[in-house]
């Protein structure tokens, strides 16, 4: 039997003037940016935490603390690289990331190949098997407002000896 487990990541991040907005390593035309330590990229924080969880390896906090200056302003692409490796480390594989983003504004589909492309190539799985998708929150709440984003993510992972070739 094969030993698959899965994975649950959520991160939000407010929205302030001055910053650049990077969803999955991709810069998105927008006047404001998510405030954070690193890049602030919700869309691969919530991954990062899923592909941790899965692994019962913790949270992205745990292995990149906001109080350690070695991951000010860092690309949370470079965040994934090493959970990755993490992963690995331990003995699992990735199989599927499903992601959405909870933004009302920009509009992010026309961004969402490049992410794809981002993800899959760090994750070291064909695009095929990274989905992203967005939505609003139907203006409620501090998103509805305009005030942050917010990424949930699903993921699949397996003992590396028992994944399918990617």
């Amino acid at each position: 039997m094969t030993e698959s487990r899965v994975g649950l990541g959520v991160d939000v991040h407010r929205l302030v003037a001055g910053r650049p907005l990077i969803l999955g390593g991709v810069e998105v035309l927008f006047e404001r940016g998510l405030l954070g330590h690193s890049d602030a990229d919700v869309l691969t924080h919530a991954i990062c935490d899923a592909l941790l969880g899965a692994a019962g390896l913790g949270d992205i906090g745990i292995h990149y603390p906001d109080t350690d200056k070695r991951f000010r302003g860092i690309s949370s692409l470079r965040l994934l690289e090493d959970v990755v490796d993490k992963l690995r480390g331990a003995g699992w594989r990735v199989v599927n990331v499903d992601a959405t983003v909870i933004a009302e504004r920009p509009r992010l589909s026309r961004y969402f190949d490049a992410m794809r492309a981002n993800v899959a190539h760090v994750l070291g799985i064909d695009e095929t098997r990274v989905n992203l998708k967005a939505t609003t929150s139907e203006t409620m709440g501090a998103i509805g407002r305009g005030e942050g984003i917010a990424a949930w993510v699903v993921c699949l992972i397996q003992a590396a000896a028992e994944c399918p070739d990617t």
